[in-house]
C-alpha cells in the first residue's frame, strides 16, 4: 500500500522477499533463546541499543503497538535485537527486568552486523533503530530505518492487513 511504502525504506510483495534471519547471537544471561520461529505469525525485529535515545524512546510505543495489533486480531511477534557492545552487558541485563514488547536477542559482534544489514536490503552503515517485518511465510515485507512515531501505526496495520 502507499502508506506502507512511505513507512518502509525497502518493501517486498508477499512471498518475494528474502527470508528474515538474525545475525549470529551471543548468549544473554537470564534470557532464553527460542528454538525456532513461530509459524503463521508476522515477525517484527527491532534493532536497537541501550545507548540509542530514539531506540529507548520507542520501546513504550512498540509495547503499545503490540497490544493494539493483538486487540485488532493481528498476530505479530516482536523481538528486540540489541547491537550493544560486550561492555554494555550490565545495562542490557537491566532492560530484561522491564516490561518489553518481546524477547531480547544480542548480536554477537559488529563484524556480523554490517553483512546482516545487507541481507535486509539496506546499507551496512545504516543507523539504528531499524525495524524488519516479515510475513507469516517468514519472508521480509518491510524494512524501516529510523525511529517510529505514533502516526505510523496506520501504515503498519495497513501493511499487515493488506497481506491477509
Amino acid at each position: 500500500t502507499a502508506a506502507s511504502a512511505n513507512f518502509c525504506e525497502k518493501t517486498w510483495e508477499a512471498g518475494k522477499g528474502p527470508e528474515l534471519t538474525l545475525p549470529a547471537l551471543r548468549s544473554l544471561p537470564g534470557e532464553a533463546v527460542p528454538k525456532g520461529r513461530e509459524q503463521n505469525v508476522w515477525r517484527w525485529v527491532n534493532v536497537w541499543a541501550t545507548w540509542c535515545g530514539p531506540c529507548v524512546e520507542e520501546m513504550g510505543l512498540l509495547a503499545n503497538w503490540h497490544e493494539a495489533l493483538t486487540n485488532d486480531g493481528l498476530n505479530v511477534s516482536f523481538e528486540l535485537l540489541s547491537v550493544d557492545e560486550a561492555e554494555a552487558e550490565a545495562a542490557l541485563k537491566g532492560w530484561l527486568k522491564k516490561p518489553l514488547p518481546g524477547p531480547v536477542r544480542w548480536a554477537r559482534s559488529a563484524q556480523d552486523w554490517g553483512p546482516w544489514l545487507e541481507t535486509l536490503g539496506i546499507n551496512k552503515d545504516s543507523a539504528i533503530p531499524i525495524h524488519a517485518l516479515s510475513g507469516p511465510d517468514g519472508k521480509l515485507r518491510c524494512v524501516r530505518v529510523g525511529a517510529l512515531h505514533a502516526q505510523d501505526y496506520g501504515a503498519v496495520k495497513a501493511l499487515i492487513t493488506s497481506a491477509r
